[in-house]
């Protein structure tokens, strides 16, 4: 007679042995590439910083970071939260209005936003 309680404690080393693959979660790179991005955008205009040249690798790696953030899919609801917090920020402009009635665009991805955060 088989011992449920051994067949189950053994379980994960049997899928070891047999060469299964255990898949962790990897989050998401939006986060820190936000952050590199706004460390960024606080050097490049910072008070007393003069105009940023398009050829400033400063203003070259802001660009290609906005890319990433932006072309990239989340994996994950923290990913996803940190991605349209980004779409809707300061830094990224965001300025859309006009699409759903009473201009309420931006209200609404707003409460995307509340919501992937709260499963974060």
């Amino acid at each position: 007679m088989i011992n449920r309680r051994k067949l189950v404690q053994s379980a994960p080393f049997a899928a070891l042995a047999a060469g299964a693959v255990i898949q962790t979660e990897t989050p998401d790179p939006h986060a820190s590439w936000i952050a590199e991005h706004k460390a960024l955008i606080q050097r490049m205009y910072a008070p007393d910083t003069p105009d940023v040249e398009m050829s400033n690798p400063d203003w070259i790696r802001s660009q290609e970071l906005e890319e990433l953030i932006s072309v990239t899919p989340a994996k994950t609801p923290k990913g996803a939260a940190a991605q349209l917090e980004f779409a809707l920020s300061e830094e990224a402009n965001f300025d859309l209005i006009g699409g759903i009635f009473k201009d309420l665009d931006a209200q609404a991805l707003r409460n995307v936003l509340t919501t992937l955060q709260s499963l974060a």
